[in-house]
């Protein structure tokens, strides 16, 4: 027959036990929300978006961003292709309300803003007319001009919020840190 002491020892490492396991599951279940609900891995596999990221890089994108901020002008944002729904990778270039066009390799926003195009990944300057962005949409562009699968793409167009899925928030290869 068991003492009043010797019970007392066996129920406290029964719940001891049974807290520590409570703690390690809702632990892990606050990591698998932070890895997989909030912030998620996505691998380039193409080069649009040289020099700044390049292909076999892997980046971490912050998929409740865009509740809670505004995109901004140099943000580079992840959003599906309407046709194949692979994960593409782009730079928010214009915003709702902007002009924006490029004439011999020179970006032009609303006429004033001029971006020399030869500091961007590409060999041949672009040029493409003037394109007026919708309120709440943004214009994006590969850093690689070259490369068409953004918004000067027909399916693809100006991005509504709703259509940005996060903000590229970290490259994993040198834990490069993008800012505002």
């Amino acid at each position: 027959m068991k003492t009043r002491t010797e019970r007392y020892r066996h129920e406290h490492r029964a719940q001891s036990f049974l807290g520590w396991v409570f703690a390690g599951i809702l632990g892990l279940a606050a990591v698998l929300f932070v890895m997989f609900g909030w912030f998620s891995p996505v691998y380039i596999n193409d080069a649009s978006m040289s020099p700044t990221l390049s292909e076999g890089d892997t980046v971490i994108y912050d998929r409740l961003y865009g509740h809670f901020h505004e995109y901004q002008r140099g943000d580079i944002v992840v959003y599906r292709d309407p046709e194949t729904q692979a994960l593409l990778i782009k730079r928010v270039i214009a915003l709702g309300g902007e002009t924006v066009e490029a004439k011999d390799g020179v970006l032009i926003i609303d006429g004033k803003y001029g971006v020399d195009e030869h500091r961007c990944g590409t060999t041949d300057p672009i040029d493409f007319p003037a394109v007026a962005v919708p309120e709440d949409k943004v214009f994006v562009l590969s850093d690689d001009r070259n490369y068409g699968e953004d918004s000067r793409k027909e399916t693809i167009g100006c991005l509504s919020h709703a259509d940005i899925l996060g903000l590229v928030c970290v490259r994993l290869r040198d834990f490069t840190i993008f800012t505002h």
